[in-house]
């Protein structure tokens, strides 16, 4: 009983929420909008200038993704060469995940050389 209680009362929130959508839209000054279109259309966004920020983004989200994971194999290897053999059966099955890690930071990076390179030969 309390199970259809409860399955009424969601149903009715989601019914009483269904129904008091309001999707209408209202501007206040058109001419606004059309000087907001205005203004986006003048300016320009330079192709060049937005490829070095992304590149230097992906640069650096690199740097640190490799950082924190030769960190991680350091940690790893000092507790498998200090631990006992039932530890370290542990660590090898954790040492999956620093793997495919390792892999996706990597194949994420010449995944994105690859595609700069392509954009840069076919449109610069």
């Amino acid at each position: 009983m309390k199970k259809i209680a409860i399955k009424s009362l969601i149903l009715i929130i989601i019914i009483s929420c269904l129904i008091n959508v309001n999707y209408k839209a209202y501007a206040l000054d058109l001419g606004q909008a059309d000087k907001f279109i205005e203004v986006g259309a003048e300016k320009k966004i330079n192709v060049d200038e937005v490829g070095t920020e992304f590149t230097t983004i992906g640069n650096i989200l690199t740097y640190i993704g490799v950082g924190i994971l030769v960190a991680a194999t350091g940690y790893m290897g000092i507790l498998y060469i200090i631990s006992p053999p039932e530890k370290q059966a542990k660590l090898k099955q954790q040492l999956i995940g620093l793997v495919v890690s390792g892999f996706v930071i990597f194949g994420a990076y010449y995944i994105w050389k690859i595609v700069v390179t392509f954009l840069e030969t076919t449109i610069g």
